[in-house]
This record gives structure tokens, sequence and C-alpha cells, in this order.
């Protein structure tokens, strides 16, 4: 009789059986990889009993200590983390100069085969700067830190000069490199800027009343209605206007009698009774019409009617019928609203570009596709101290009534450049002009139709600029420009594949017809040249790597300009302004000894103080005595006398 097995005594069972197997498993493995290590081991061995004995200098390098890329003087026994910035820790070889590179094995016969590339020697680095590779003749060598292939750099030999870097075609295919010819184009500076629509100020007028009164009929009656100029608007009943019609019927019988009385001074006192009486009617806003009908009908009329004084939109109405009123009381605004104003406020660095009778393009978001045409008719004197912006005025025509008041537009001025570099100064429309309104122009001498007042010659106007045309300028595309801050730099070709650096000096961002962005070049570039367009910062990594002349070491380089005048400067010959400039200029930091970064400092006593990391920033505050003599001599001293005029206030 077969007995059976308990189900967990099974479960049991099979649970030894696969540790056993798994184990079995690991047994074989490790057997395969020993009996791999040995017959690796013994060929070695074979390999070297073949091969004679190796120098000293060609056995493997060892590690001297470990170190952090940023801050070198951290000097570690053992693989970790650098205590200032936190990076992971790299090795220091023996033999080399750079952390974590090793140092490659020289024959014994030659020690200094790698030690400095040969002239004649094409030499290979990394093309990235923070690898800090040394560098190798072998072509098909790779940087040790970031696994790169490295490019060829030019070593001096050749027919590079100092200030050239040659790439070689693969680097050029890498790096991409495009070259456009300089040449001289027509440029303009656009400024965008929002507004808002104004009233036109020359065409707003106020209705008001002449006489008091009580308005007894409204002809215009509500806010918005379009008038024309001598269109009826109210009539007040007035009694002084009632009176003043009977004293001028009184005076007009006088007059009339007087004229058959034989006597001079009685008909000379009645006709000067009659213009008395007549002017008076007429400060009181009666017409001569009017004052025609009073005398013809010879009976006063109880109503005065007001007449509007411009043809346009009544934008305010405070007459209501029945209204008593007084001497001066508004009863009307009235507006053209077929000339408006655009207010625009730019700010002070647009304005060496802003000048009167300027076209301005008008676009509003109501009218989507229409552009209005504007043109610039005022410049306010003033900046506003809070926004620091200065208003500009445009004069935009609306006969089509398109454009509301209060309506918010966008404007853009294409200020065009002339050949300095500077905006260009349009010419006004005429050659005469009002004094106090100077986009009133006309070609013949007249009255302005504003203010009536003659009109001048505009070279008479106390804001008169001669005007100034649009010419081609030299320039380089936005792209072919690397900028410091403090220097501008293009690079050149001067032969294939062979590139300089050159130092310019370049205007605002422009654009051209297309709307393409260009540099205008004021000095460094004579025209024809081949400018880098795409690819420069590859080339400038190259002059970096060849230890030359860069865009952040710009020692020897100049413009093309100078070079072909001989405009050089004895380097030897340094003024007493050049050694100032170098004792107060900061390039290394005053904890650690490294390159500054620019967006690191702390102001100390009024003085800017550059580092490399924040935690530099920290040490110093803790104890600045002890940094402060690592700073130039310049700022070291600057320093002192703040702290001894600190000290003399305390």
């Amino acid at each position: 009789m077969i007995r059976e097995i308990p189900a967990d005594t099974m479960k049991e069972l099979r649970g030894v059986l696969a540790r056993w197997a798994v184990l079995i498993a690991l047994l074989g493995v490790f057997a395969l990889w020993a009996t791999w290590r040995l017959a690796h081991a013994t060929h070695g061995a074979h390999a070297m009993a073949d091969t004679p004995a190796q120098s000293p200098a060609q056995s493997e390098p060892q590690i001297e200590y470990w170190t952090c890329t940023m801050h070198p003087q951290v000097h570690e026994p053992n693989p970790g983390k650098c205590p200032i910035c936190g990076m992971p820790l790299v090795e220091k070889y023996v033999g080399s100069d750079s952390p974590g590179v090793k140092p490659e094995p020289m024959p014994a016969t030659s020690h200094a085969a790698h030690a400095k590339p040969d002239e004649s020697q094409a030499w290979y680095r990394c093309t990235m700067p923070e690898c800090g590779d040394q560098g190798s003749s072998d072509p098909n060598s790779r940087c040790p830190v970031c696994g790169m292939k490295r490019e060829r750099v030019d070593t001096g030999g050749g027919n590079a000069e100092a200030t050239e870097v040659q790439l070689s075609p693969r680097a050029v295919r890498l790096a991409e490199v495009a070259t456009e010819p300089v040449t001289s184009r027509l440029l303009y500076k656009r400024i965008r800027a929002v507004g808002r629509v104004g009233y036109d100020e020359t065409r707003y007028k106020m209705v008001s009343a002449w006489i008091g009164g009580r308005i007894d009929k409204l002809y215009a009656d509500f806010t918005g209605m379009t008038v024309n100029k001598g269109d009826h608007l109210v009539e007040i009943y007035s009694p002084e206007l009632l009176s003043a019609q009977e004293e001028y019927l009184q005076a007009v019988s006088a007059a009339k009698a007087a004229q058959s009385s034989q006597t001079g001074v009685a008909l000379r006192s009645a006709e000067q009774v009659l213009s008395s009486a007549r002017r008076k009617l007429e400060l009181l806003g009666v017409t001569t019409d009017q004052i025609t009908d009073i005398e013809s009908s010879e009976k006063p009329q109880t109503h005065l009617v007001v007449y509007a004084p411009i043809g346009g939109t009544i934008v305010k109405k405070q007459a209501m019928e029945g209204m008593y009123v007084s001497t001066g009381s508004a009863l009307y605004t009235i507006a053209d609203l077929t000339h408006l104003w655009l207010l625009v406020d730019l700010y002070e660095s647009d304005l060496p570009w802003v000048k009167p009778f300027q076209k301005v393009s008008v676009t509003t978001r109501a009218l989507p596709g229409d552009v209005f045409t504007g043109e610039i008719v005022f410049v306010d004197p003033r900046v506003d101290p809070q926004t620091r912006t200065v208003q500009v005025r445009i004069h935009v025509d609306n006969a089509a009534m398109r454009i509301k008041p209060d309506m918010w537009v966008a404007a853009e001025i294409d200020a065009g450049l002339s050949r300095d570099g500077g905006g260009a100064v349009p010419a006004p429309g005429g050659e005469y002009a009002c004094p106090m309104h100077p986009w009133e122009t006309s070609n013949e001498p007249g009255t302005c139709p504003i203010c009536a007042m003659d009109l001048v010659k505009i070279e008479d106007l106390p804001q008169y600029v001669p005007p100034t045309d649009i010419s081609a300028i030299l320039a380089v595309p936005r792209g072919a420009v690397m900028q410091t801050g403090e220097r501008a730099l293009v690079y050149i070709e001067t032969a294939p594949a062979t590139y300089r650096g050159v130092e310019v000096t370049i205007g605002p961002l422009a654009q051209d017809d297309a709307g393409n962005e260009f540099y205008p070049v004021l000095s460094g570039l004579t025209g024809g040249e081949r400018v880098v367009t795409r690819g420069n910062f590859a080339i400038d990594s190259q002059m970096q790597l060849a230890g030359k002349p860069s865009l952040f070491a710009a020692r020897g380089l100049g413009g093309a300009s100078h070079n072909m005048h001989g405009n050089h400067s004895d380097h030897g010959d340094h003024t007493e302004h050049d050694d100032h400039e170098m004792s107060m200029k900061q390039t290394t930091c005053p904890v650690m000894g490294n390159e500054i970064d620019p967006e690191v400092y702390t102001d100390y006593h009024g003085e800017r103080i550059y580092f490399c990391c924040p935690p530099c920033i920290e040490k110093f505050l803790a104890d600045p005595r002890k940094y402060v003599a690592n700073l130039p001599t310049g700022i070291q001293a600057k320093l002192a006398q703040a702290e001894t005029r600190e000290a003399n206030h305390d």
C-alpha cells in the first residue's frame, strides 16, 4: 500500500530542490569565469615573456591624489565629493597636469616627446575646453574625460598666423561653418510701442453760454450727434438780451432822426450811441445776420440761438431744456474726429531714433489686417519721472471714422540709418511752418490754419534739424557677432578653412527691408571680407585650445582697418592710464585663485568683488582681510581708502 505524502511536505521538498538548483548554476558560472581568467593570465604571461622589459616611463600611471575640477586646491587621499561645491572628485595622476587625465606612456629615449607638440607635428585635442585635454599626436585618439574624438588644432606651424586658426575639413563640416561677404545695406531701426487714441487738441472745442438765461429749445439733444459748423444748437431766453435789443432799436431810431438835423454834433453823437449798442449785441453772441433781422423787423427777438463753432461730434452734452445758465456755463464739447492723435510712451533709449515728420504704421485689434499711416507731430520735452518714458504724439487721419478715441493701438516706427550709424532725419513737407504748430507746413508763405500766425522759414524754427537721407551702411548678420558686453568680435575667412578674429565697433541691431537682422559695423571692417555667420563659437574654442587670442582672451586682436592703416600701438609703451586699468581689473577669484564667474559677486565697501563660486563669497565675507591681498592693487587701494573713511566717520 502506497502512502500519500502530505501537501506541505511536497511544497517544502520543491523549495529545497529549487535552492540547490540555483546553487549549482552559480557554481557552474563561477567555474567558467575562473577557467577564462586562468587562460587569460597564461596568455599574458607568455606575451610578457616574448616582449622586452618596459622602461619606468611606460609603466601604469599612478594616482597621486583625488581632486575637484572646479577647486584644484582640494587634495583628498580617497574618492568622494568636493567639500566646497559637492562635485565628485576625480583622479590626479602622477605626471599629468590635468585632473582626470592619464599621462600617455613615453619611450625612455624621448622623455619630452609628448610634453609639448612639435611646431611641425600635427596635434589633436578635445574640442571641449572643460575637459582640460592636453592632446596627442595620434589622429585616432579620444578624449580621456568625455570620450569624444580629438580634433586637429593649429600649433603655430604651417602658414597660419599668430591670430589665425586652421581647421581640418572634418572640423569644418562638424561645426557647419558658413560665411557671407560683408556688404553695405539699407538698414532700419524698428521701434514697436503701444498707445491709446486721443483727441486732436487743436480740434477740440467747448460751447458756452454768452449770456445768462433759460434754455427753451434744445436742437442738439444727445451725445454723439454729428454737427456741422454753423448748425443751431440751443435757443436761450434772456432778459439781458431783450433790453440790449431795445437799446439798439432806440439807437437806430435816434440815428435816423439825427440825419435830418443840420448840426454835425448831434449826428456824430447818434452814430456813436448806435455803434456802442451794436457792439454790445455782438459781445452777447448775436451774429451779424441776427442784428440785421432785428433792425429790419424793428422788433427785439426774445431768444438767442447758439451756433456750433466747428464741425464734429458732440462728445459731452451739459445743456438741458428748461435749465437756467449763467454767462460762461458749458453747454457742449465738440471734437473733430476726422483727425486724431495717437499717444505713445517711448523709453529714453528710443529717443535718438524718433524725429518729427517720421511716418508711423498703426494697427489695432479691432480692425485686424488694416494698417493706418500716421506722422509724428510732437515729442514731449519732458521725461516722466515715474515711468522714465517720453510721450510722443502721432497724427492720424480718420476720415472714414474707423478709429475710435481711447482705443488701444500698436505703433511701428521704422527709423532709417544714416551713413554714420545714427538715425536719419526726415525732411518736412514744405518750406514754411508755423512757429506754434510746426507740423502745419506749406510751400508758400501764408498763415497758420490753426492760430492764424504768419508762417516762417523751416530753418528759422528753434527745433529745426537739417534732414539726412537713409544711406547704405556696412553691416554683418546678427549671428556673425559675438559679444562679451565690453567687446564685439567677428571671425573672417582669410583662406580656405583658415579664420582670424577681428574686433569691431557695432551700432544698434537693425533690420533690412526683408526683416533680416544685421549689426551696422562702424569700424573694424572695410567691406569685401567673408565673415563667419555660423560656427564661430566652435572656431573660438579652437583658438582657445591653441592658446591664441579669442573672445575671452583678446590679447593681440585688432580691427582690420587698424591693420591696413598700420595703427599699431607699441606694446612696450604702457601709459599711466593703461596701468591704472590693469590695476583695477579682476580676473581671478581672491579665495580659490580660479577664473572668476561674472555672475557671482558681492559688494564690499562700495567695490564689486567677483568670485568663481558662491561658497567663496561666504569665505571672503567671513575673513575679508585674509583674501583682500589677493585682489588687484588698484582695488586694494580703494578698499583701504573706504575703510579709512569709515573709521574717521566712526
